[in-house]
């Protein structure tokens, strides 16, 4: 860490010169010799008495050496190296930090029993992480503290938050009965299978139904005459038909890496990112890596990779490709659950503007029954019905 510096003494007489310096005892480090002059590595502490022996000699300084001569370079470079040193020094204290600890699981009562254990067992936000059969024995612990009410847990250590998945042992699991329902359809279709597992089937294959039609039926009769009600389960799947559109512009821009890249920092909050380092990339692709989270704040590693815009433009059969790519997921979007294709054709195709514009006629084969319940009817409604209406 001494500070030395190069300098070049024009000297005609190099031993007189070496000589001198001796006498006043400056510490030289190396000598070079060439024609007029000598280059020595000195103390910088050393250069005045030089310049005051030497007067008549002139004396130039090269550079410094050792640690100063990269000084310049950490002085130009110094936001970065900063931030780089903060965010190592932030990150080795915080690593081991735990800040939240989420209980999954739906029951309050089972949340709580596994909290007040946990803070037990040193697991609490604001302390350190344990090793992981620390962790194992803290999981055997819980669970033998209660036996009748955890049938699995796990915890997971995801960055500084702990996440503590269960499951509830449930001892007694007795169906409850749900209540009287049909399987109602809620699309127009033409019916293609049946699976009843409860109730009455009231189509059949290659009928033609509405939405509101009873499809399985929760009212078991014999003899026109109801004798039991349930609620009914199944499967009802019906050739369903879509027209749909879809607008793609032939023109789309391909992002070309150029090679270079660059590190970054970024820390976000309620969705709005602020970057640390200024960047000098005008067009990038941005890969990033989550460090830690602390007080809402979110600390990310970024990798921006430098990239050229590059205009491209489909051919017909590419651009009509995207399309009916697009009308697939735009169904989906639209509930449609496509368990099979049965027939699609391109009803009309177009370009305007730059604009591959097509319409498409889709049948799927989907699931279209849904539960609906209903009131089961009462013996004083059916008094009622036969008494035109009034009661006794």
């Amino acid at each position: 860490m001494n500070h030395y510096l190069k300098i070049r003494i024009t000297t005609s007489n190099k031993s007189a010169t070496l000589l001198k310096l001796n006498q006043i005892n400056v510490n030289i480090k190396n000598i070079i010799y060439e024609d007029k002059y000598l280059i020595l590595d000195i103390l910088a502490s050393d250069l005045k008495r030089v310049k005051k022996y030497l007067l008549s000699n002139k004396i130039e300084i090269l550079s410094e050496t050792g640690f100063y001569k990269i000084k310049p370079l950490i002085k130009k470079n110094r936001l970065f190296i900063t931030s780089l040193i903060f965010a190592c020094f932030v990150f080795l204290i915080l690593n081991n930090l735990i800040v939240k600890v989420n209980i999954i699981h739906e029951n309050s009562t089972l949340r709580a029993l596994i909290n007040e254990d946990l803070q037990k067992y040193g697991v609490t936000p604001l302390s350190f992480k344990k090793s992981y059969q620390e962790y194992e024995k803290i999981i055997s612990a819980i669970k033998n503290n209660h036996k009748d009410a955890i049938e699995w847990i796990e915890i997971d250590v995801d960055g500084m938050v702990i996440n503590i998945r269960v499951e509830e042992r449930i001892i007694n699991n007795y169906e409850q009965n749900s209540g009287y329902c049909h399987i109602v359809a809620n699309k127009s279709g033409i019916v293609r299978s049946i699976l009843t597992k409860r109730g009455v089937s009231l189509v059949t294959i290659n009928d033609f139904v509405v939405p509101g039609d009873i499809l399985i039926s929760g009212e078991i009769k014999l003899n026109e005459e109801v004798k039991n009600d349930v609620c009914a389960e199944g499967e009802v799947y019906a050739e369903v038909w879509y027209n749909i559109s879809a607008s793609i512009p032939l023109n789309y821009e391909v992002m070309e890496d150029t090679g270079k890249m660059r590190y970054n920092f970024m820390l976000k909050k309620d969705n709005t990112e602020y970057v640390i380092l200024r960047s000098r990339v005008k067009e990038k692709r941005v890969e990033k890596k989550r460090l830690f989270k602390l007080f809402g704040y979110e600390f990310y590693f970024e990798k921006e990779y430098e990239v050229n815009k590059k205009t491209s433009t489909y051919n017909s059969y590419e651009a009509e490709k995207y399309a009916i790519q697009l009308i697939h997921e735009k169904l989906t979007t639209q509930g449609a659950k496509i368990d099979k294709i049965i027939n699609e054709k391109v009803l009309k195709k177009s370009v305007i503007n730059d604009n591959l514009d097509i319409d498409m006629f889709i049948a799927i084969e989907e699931q279209i029954g849904i539960s609906k319940n209903y009131q089961k009817e009462t013996e004083s409604d059916t008094s009622d019905i036969k008494n035109n209406g009034y009661s006794r």
